[in-house]
């Protein structure tokens, strides 16, 4: 699995096709996909377009909440391949651990679990339509669970790690197990959480003359962790895996390390993930959770359909 990944959630429609022939033509050989991303329509003509052997390119997908039965999940993967144009996943994740009823969003689904979505897709590992099967945003306890039926191990847990959040205790459990982790939103969700213009990465980067985006991406693989960082920018996309001219010092990593604030950028009701470090952040969470859980009830919302038709 390369340690660097072309991300593409949050691309706005019409651009990942020509993200990810930027990206393999300058390097790289993993993609990160997801069904609920609403692109990976795009990606097919890419690959179909490139020169690359399909087994030279790691591709991975997730699947999504709503997607918890046996037939449910063995008709999401045939879906995101037929629209990748591929026979076979390199690796399929969890997107996130939750069991929701078919088409809705947070109503739960008694008729389906976690566990019988894990045997499927350790079934389509056995059939060689998957080669790994992994899990994302997975918490300690919530891996602590899977592993007390999984025949086949996760790979790898997909969760946001930045510098404001380096999510070490996690970290060392999930190496400690042989679960290799992926960072997603490596740089904060770019501008959003001011990572990259932040005083101690630009000092940094200037004096190793290299982008800010590249000394936050090389503190994060020198702990042994893939990222994923998204563009759709040919010259960022190109920098964000150029990542091995310059070494960052001692003390250059304790100052890095001194960012961690909890900071964490992607919140969503369905997370069992405390959101925030301070009281006020946890109970607007947890009010917002109560409140989307309720209107959620009484509406289907098939999230993975009506973001393809956009």
């Amino acid at each position: 699995m390369p340690l660097v990944g072309l991300g593409t959630w949050e691309s706005s429609p019409g651009e990942v096709e020509a993200a990810v022939t930027a990206a393999l033509n300058c390097g790289y050989r993993h993609l990160d996909l997801a069904a609920v991303y609403a692109n990976e329509h795009e990606v097919g003509p890419a690959l179909a377009k490139t020169t690359i052997p399909r087994s030279d390119i790691f591709i991975t997908s997730k699947l999504w909440n709503d997607r918890r039965r046996p037939a449910d999940v063995r008709a999401a993967l045939e879906t995101t391949l037929a629209d990748v144009g591929v026979e076979y996943l390199d690796l399929y994740l969890v997107h996130w651990p939750c069991v929701w009823q078919k088409g809705t969003m947070m109503k739960p689904d008694p008729q389906a679990s976690l566990k019988e979505a894990w045997q499927t897709l350790e079934s389509l590992v056995d059939e060689g339509k998957l080669k790994h099967i992994g899990i994302s945003n997975y918490n300690q306890q919530d891996i602590e669970e899977l592993l007390t039926y999984a025949r086949i191990k996760p790979a790898v847990n997909q969760i946001e790690l930045h510098p404001l959040l380096p999510q070490k205790a996690l970290v060392e459990f999930c190496q400690s197990k042989g679960i290799v982790v992926t960072a997603y939103s490596p740089l904060g969700r770019g501008g959003k959480s001011g990572l990259l213009s932040h005083q101690t990465v630009a000092s940094i980067a200037e004096a190793k003359t290299v982008p800010a985006s590249a000394v936050i991406l090389r503190w994060i693989v020198d702990r042994g962790i893939v990222v994923i960082p998204k563009s759709v920018n040919a010259d960022r996309i190109k920098a964000n895996i150029d990542l091995w001219d310059f070494e960052l010092s001692a003390e250059d990593t304790a100052a890095l390390n001194a960012l961690e604030d909890g900071t964490r950028m992607v919140s969503v009701p369905w997370s069992t993930f405390p959101d925030a470090n301070t009281y006020f952040n946890k109970f607007v969470y947890g009010a917002s959770r109560a409140l989307t859980g309720i209107v959620f009830t009484f509406i289907s919302y098939d999230i993975t359909a009506r973001n393809k038709k956009r």
